[in-house]
């Protein structure tokens, strides 16, 4: 069931709404905010954690609050919103009106009404209108796609990382749509069970061959594998206004959070957790604590623990993503370099934490 517009459980506030504002919670108990027009808000965390996000009317502010559970503010240019989160919905919604907002604008006419519609329905993404968790790829088409960089990788280049597959073969397949590679094979979408965490310095042919002999149902599972749901040719600033400002609203959380299993495949080139988004998707993994969590792979030679590049110091490709990881790692507060400890000393085929 689903919380209605600005509305909450308690019969003491179902008077109460809120003008720009939307609270809803998922049927797993994740808590969701959606903005009902263009705005910046003001949030403060229940744990007093504040930051401002700007957002298109109907885009998802935030979700997967089970995370912190209290008192929330959202302060908007026209109103105060103060809502009790309790892990699986929401309370005691109190709004203040901080100035009587303009009437709306007139109408357009049905020709310019068209002429704007069709407007924004050019600029609309499938990426957008389709939930993250459903930006999946079957094992058969994951082997398909393993088929075809065997026949396009030939000589000394017959072993690519991912990094390559994706420069010489997803992305000139996926161009011209303008979608990842999941959703260019299944334009619908199909709904994720497995999220995969990986490095792409590793052997693209050993990624997939590792996964398909873990799993005895590997044609028909589908995963969620960042390379193949993530839009590929989009540039750097598309992408970061599709992966939000905060991990927790992220495609990858999504994903995460709806999955039942989450697997780490490790590699003997690179150690994944020197990636500062493996580290935040594994703490993300156990600050929701519902998926099976499984390990396979080998890690590189003589791999250390703790230290070095690993863990809370380990770094990505943009300066902003590792300042955003790095708070939501914190806001969890969970301990990422014991979690990260963990999944480095697992022997392949351990199951770190069962459903």
């Amino acid at each position: 069931a689903q919380v209605g517009v600005g509305c909450c459980c308690t019969s003491t506030a179902m008077a109460q709404q809120s003008s720009d504002l939307k609270f809803s919670f998922a049927g797993n108990g994740d808590g969701m905010i959606y903005v009902l027009r263009d705005l910046t808000v003001k949030i403060t965390y229940a744990n007093g954690f504040t930051e401002e996000r700007t957002r298109k009317a109907g885009d998802l502010v935030i979700a997967g609050l089970r995370l912190i559970i209290g008192l929330w503010k959202f302060e908007t240019d026209a109103e105060v919103v103060q809502i009790n989160w309790n892990g699986s919905q929401w309370t005691g919604l109190d709004v203040k009106s901080k100035a009587v907002l303009a009437p709306p604008a007139q109408l357009p006419q049905d020709s310019q009404r068209k002429a704007q519609v069709q407007q924004v329905k050019s600029k609309i993404s499938m990426m957008k209108l389709i939930p993250a968790n459903r930006w999946g790829i079957t094992g058969k088409q994951l082997m398909a796609l393993a088929d075809q960089v065997v026949q396009k990788f030939t000589g000394r280049d017959e072993n690519p990382n991912v990094y390559e597959v994706v420069e010489k073969l997803i992305k000139p397949l996926c161009k011209e749509s303008g979608v990842s590679y999941a959703l260019l094979l299944n334009p619908k979408g199909i709904k994720c069970s497995t999220f995969v965490t990986h490095a792409w310095f590793e052997s693209f042919l050993a990624f997939v061959d590792d996964i398909r002999d873990h799993y005895p149902d590997f044609e028909t599972r589908v995963f969620w594998i960042c390379f193949t749901a993530n839009p590929q040719t989009w540039s750097p600033a598309e992408l970061s206004d599709l992966l939000g400002p905060s991990a927790l609203q992220s495609p990858f959380a999504i994903a995460i959070q709806q999955c039942d299993t989450f697997l780490i495949v490790r590699n003997r080139s690179k150690n994944l957790y020197s990636r500062l988004w493996c580290v935040a998707e594994l703490v993300l993994v156990n600050a929701y604590g519902d998926s099976v969590v499984e390990v396979i792979g080998n890690m590189p030679p003589r791999a250390q623990e703790r230290g070095g590049d690993i863990g809370l110091n380990a770094t990505c490709s943009s300066p902003e993503d590792v300042e955003m990881l790095r708070a939501t790692i914190e806001v969890t507060g969970l301990d990422a370099n014991s979690l990260v400890a963990e999944a480095i000393r697992a022997r392949p085929g351990t199951v770190l934490r069962s459903a």
